[in-house]
């Protein structure tokens, strides 16, 4: 019986990984045209994006800026206000320096944006 269960159990968590919805690449990320959250949808553009070794990770912090998380982000300033004039906007719009590819497209930016005119809020 024992083992009966133990076979179930190792299908179930089987099953349980298979067409799993994890997004690997930035290219999987839309954002909505309003109430973009930070956790669904900015936090994992950074991940894949932005957090990579020798750029924003949280041991690199590569011009100052911290980008592993939302306190990171108010902390280093990147979103001062909640305009499209802040750091962030300046760097995904193209307005400022930036040494190294940014791998985001225009629903991308749009999405920053609206996040940031919303409050760049922890949600």
């Amino acid at each position: 019986m024992r083992s009966i269960c133990y076979l179930i159990a190792v299908g179930v968590f089987t099953l349980m990984g298979c067409g799993s919805n994890d997004i690997t690449s930035a290219n999987d990320i839309v954002f909505p045209a309003a109430n973009v959250s930070f956790r669904a949808h900015v936090q994992p553009l950074f991940t894949l994006s932005c957090n990579v070794s020798g750029c924003h990770d949280n041991i690199s912090h590569a011009g100052s800026v911290d980008l592993t998380s939302w306190v990171g982000v108010r902390a280093t300033n990147v979103v001062g206000q909640a305009d499209t004039n802040c750091g962030l906007m300046q760097v995904v719009f193209g307005r400022e320096f930036h040494n190294g590819p940014i791998n985001i497209n225009e629903n991308h930016r749009q999405g920053l944006k609206h996040w940031v005119i919303e409050g760049a809020q922890d949600n």
